[in-house]
């Protein structure tokens, strides 16, 4: 689909441009420019008092200087907690100059606010970098600013009118950067990728949709999207973000094909608002290209072919009793992501053949007892397969049954037939009528309609 694209280098043109003036002093001097700078530009932001100082800095100069000091403030040793916290605080409010910005954001960052936000995404990629050596409550403190970050980078792409395609593609350039540098290596518990692992791809997922709506990703963006995301399939959170965005674009997909007459997905989802704004081009679009982000499925089952990559490769360097990459302790999980990649899959075609998932008795005995009763007061006849699948008609199913969400990675457990937050729901006013068999075939794709 790509192959006459280029994969960009996102991960090391983020480290070249991350880079600070600083860096050629002695670390001791770098330190002490930034706890003197930021402690002073921190305490006129107006975040621990109701009203914020305005700033100080009124030329490109002026501001250029302070960002050097806090690109290299970003980089400290997590040790040097306060003054990275100083740094975070700085930024994210000066990222509000394409929102709503307060006093506190000089007045050059808001009249040229795309410019500096761009620059601003290619410091903070160093507060994303693993430290070496840092102790676990080290790592969480990393982690909770990483948070802020992201949060705010989400509520300023998704509130602001006026971001340029240049700064739409410098964000997307930003989360594919930090979330490669994160999960690419193999996985290890309680390291940085395993802190933000589920909260990073989120993010990316979301505002890569969010995108599709305001400024198409070019093509060469899908492809590096799509390479990268086959470097980070040992992490369980990547196929789980990917069958959740992919059930919100197949309900768009099958409501503008079919429209309100087909069997509807309803969704408790907050992502599902994010696909109100695509065209039809733009969501058939965004629905194909999503499906093929993480390449052919079934090479999940593959850890011989998933572990052929470069952050596998590096682990060979620093573990002298592994001599093959796929001897990573971490691909032990790769069967149980196959099965909820397979899962994500079957509700797709569920949903496509307008077919509910139902639960077995095992996962819900109150669920299965409930719909059971309401069959048999309606008169209606359905056929189960072994599978656990109903082969009910879609207008002959009751609808505002709740299917519960199977437990995640973190449980263990997988059911066949469910998808997490999923409803299917059909019009009461079809009147329902008996079937016989239990084939597929006696399931129509749109619903006949409603008799006289």
């Amino acid at each position: 689909m790509y192959s006459e694209w280029l994969v960009l280098p996102v991960t090391e043109d983020a480290k070249e441009r991350s880079t600070s003036v600083l860096q050629k002093f002695p670390c001791a001097a770098g330190r002490n420019v930034v706890a003197a700078v930021l402690h002073s530009l921190a305490s006129n932001l107006g975040i621990n008092i109701a009203k914020c100082e305005p700033s100080t800095l009124v030329s490109d100069i002026e501001v250029n200087w302070c960002m050097e000091v806090i690109c290299f403030g970003l980089r400290l040793p997590l040790t040097e907690h306060e003054a990275i916290r100083d740094c975070v605080h700085v930024y994210c409010e000066w990222m509000q100059a394409l929102t709503q910005p307060k006093p506190c954001v000089p007045k050059p960052v808001q009249d040229d606010a795309n410019q500096y936000f761009r620059r601003m995404l290619r410091h903070l990629y160093n507060l994303f970098e693993p430290r070496e050596d840092s102790q676990t409550d080290m790592i969480s403190r990393q982690a909770v600013l990483c948070h802020q970050v992201l949060r705010r980078l989400q509520t300023v792409a998704q509130e602001s009118t006026k971001i340029e395609k240049e700064t739409w593609d410098e964000i997307l350039r930003f989360l594919l950067a930090v979330n490669d540098v994160l999960l690419a290596p193999p996985s290890r518990k309680d390291d940085m990728g395993s802190h933000m692992c589920e909260r990073i791809l989120t993010a990316l997922f979301e505002v890569w949709l969010l995108a599709c709506s305001r400024c198409f990703p070019s093509p060469n963006l899908w492809k590096t999207f799509r390479e990268l995301c086959c470097t980070w399939r040992h992490r369980g959170a990547l196929v789980e973000q990917w069958n959740r965005i992919n059930l919100i674009l197949t309900a768009a997909v099958l409501r503008l094909m079919y429209g309100h007459h087909y069997p509807e997905l309803k969704l408790e989802d907050e992502a599902v608002s994010l696909v109100a704004e695509l065209s039809g081009e733009q969501l058939a679009q965004a629905w194909y290209r999503f499906l093929h982000v993480l390449g052919n499925p079934v090479d999940l089952c593959r850890p011989e072919l998933v572990s052929q990559t470069p952050g596998f490769y590096s682990l060979l360097e620093a573990n002298d009793s592994i001599v093959d990459p796929f001897q990573s302790p971490c691909l032990a999980a790769l069967p149980h992501i196959f099965h909820r990649a397979m899962m994500g899959i079957a509700t797709l075609v569920d949903a496509t053949l307008g077919i509910s998932p139902v639960a077995t008795e095992e996962d819900h005995p109150k669920l299965t007892s409930y719909s059971s009763t309401s069959s048999a007061g309606s008169g209606s006849v359905t056929s189960n397969t072994g599978s656990g699948t109903t082969t009910t008609p879609p207008h002959q199913r009751r609808g505002a049954t709740r299917i519960s969400a199977i437990s995640n990675l973190k449980a263990g457990m997988s059911k066949p037939g469910v998808f997490s937050n999923i409803r299917s729901s059909t019009s009461s006013a079809l009147a329902p009528a008996a079937t016989t068999g239990a084939s597929l075939a006696a399931a129509p794709l749109v619903p006949p309609p409603t008799p006289p």
